[in-house]
C-alpha cells in the first residue's frame, strides 16, 4: 500500500507540478470553469447577472442571429444559421459548399480535419435544405455544421485517436451523442484532429 502511494507522489514531483505553487501571479488568478453557464433572466427583464453579481443586458436570440458580420474573434452561433435558413437568405447546402471549399483550399485551419466524406456531407445538407424549404426543420440544430473529434465513433468514418493506429469499431456505428446530433439534423462535416491518443490534454 505504501509503495502504491509513492507512485503518484513520484509522478507528481517528477513532472515539476509543485513549482506551480511558487508562481505568485497565479495566486490572484480566477479559475475558469467550462462550459460557462449564463443564467437565463426572467421573461420580464432583459438583464442577467453573472457569477460576480454584475448585471448586463442580454440580447435576444433574434438580435444575435441578425449579426451579419461578426468580428474576426467571433463565430456564428447556431441561432444565426437557423435564422438565415428560415428566411432563405442561406441554405444548408450553400453553407456546406462554402465550408468544403475552404477546407480543401489548404489554408491554415484545413489541417484540423482528418477525414471528410464529401458525398455524405452534401447529402445531409441537401436533406436539411429540403426540410427548411418545406417548413419542417427537425430542430434548432437542423442544418448547423458541426465536426467531430477523432475520439468518437461516426458510422462510415475511421477512428485513429489522432494517431497512425486503427481504433475503428469492427461493428461500425455512431456514438450516442453524435447520433443525437444527427437525429436533430446537424450536419457532420468530418472528423477533427486531436493530440495523439489524447496524451497532450
Amino acid at each position: 500500500s505504501t509503495k502504491l502511494n509513492l507512485i503518484p507522489s513520484f509522478l507528481y514531483t517528477n513532472t515539476n507540478f509543485p513549482v506551480l505553487r511558487t508562481i505568485k501571479d497565479l495566486e490572484d488568478y480566477e479559475p475558469r470553469y467550462d462550459p460557462t453557464v449564463v443564467k437565463i433572466p426572467p421573461r420580464d427583464t432583459e438583464h442577467a447577472q453573472n457569477n460576480h453579481g454584475e448585471h448586463y443586458r442580454v440580447p435576444s436570440i433574434q438580435e444575435i442571429a441578425d449579426q451579419q458580420a461578426p468580428s474576426p474573434n467571433q463565430y456564428h452561433s447556431s441561432s444565426f444559421y437557423t435564422s438565415q435558413y428560415q428566411t432563405q437568405r442561406l441554405t444548408p447546402t450553400k453553407v456546406i459548399e462554402g465550408l468544403l471549399a475552404q477546407i480543401s483550399s489548404r489554408q491554415e485551419h484545413s489541417t484540423a480535419f482528418l477525414q471528410i466524406i464529401p458525398e455524405k456531407v452534401i447529402a445531409a445538407a441537401e436533406a436539411s435544405t429540403t426540410r427548411y424549404r418545406n417548413g419542417a426543420p427537425l430542430s434548432p440544430l437542423d442544418g448547423v455544421p458541426v465536426a467531430i473529434k477523432d475520439e468518437l465513433d461516426v458510422d462510415g468514418y475511421e477512428k485513429s485517436l489522432g494517431s497512425s493506429l486503427e481504433f475503428t469499431r469492427k461493428e461500425g456505428g455512431t456514438s450516442w451523442c453524435i447520433q443525437k446530433w444527427e437525429d436533430a439534423g446537424a450536419i457532420i462535416v468530418g472528423k477533427l484532429n486531436m493530440h495523439e491518443l489524447g496524451l497532450g490534454s
